[in-house]
């Protein structure tokens, strides 16, 4: 029984013939040393949240890195950060999330309108872009 397996195991038409280089056919890569460089800053995601019924407060985020920004709410409501064009909904126990990777700096007010209420939407706070920090 061995040698059956041994001889399926080496079979050419199986791709185990000893024989065959497979570093001719083999495309060499040219890897980009500033690619793996450790000077080379990869942002990580993080996650920002914001309270209504709280003091606006203001978020800092630098530019390029991904961000999950949560609105909580104390009523049921939509949530805008209408520089940007995002809207979604919020409720007390659903917080409206939006997905953030914004690359130029700047100010992103963030406004909730309750649902039940004819009231202006109010500030909740302020999302703020900065410039990412040169790699040291």
């Amino acid at each position: 029984m061995a040698a059956i397996a041994s001889t399926i195991a080496n079979s050419p038409d199986r791709g185990g013939d000893a024989t065959t280089d497979t570093t001719a056919s083999t495309p060499k890569v040219k890897v980009d040393p500033s690619a793996t460089s450790p000077a080379a800053k990869t942002l990580q995601p993080t996650t920002i949240e914001f309270r209504n019924g709280a003091k606006p407060q203001t978020q800092t985020l630098e530019q390029g890195q991904p961000a999950t920004v949560l609105v909580d709410v104390e009523t049921p409501g939509q949530v805008d950060i209408p520089s940007l064009g995002l809207t979604d909904t919020g409720e007390p126990l659903t917080p409206a999330m939006f997905e953030i990777l914004e690359t130029k700096p700047g100010r992103h007010p963030i406004m909730v309108q309750p649902a039940a209420s004819e009231t202006l939407p109010s500030k909740v706070g302020t999302l703020k872009i900065v410039p990412a920090d040169p790699p040291s």
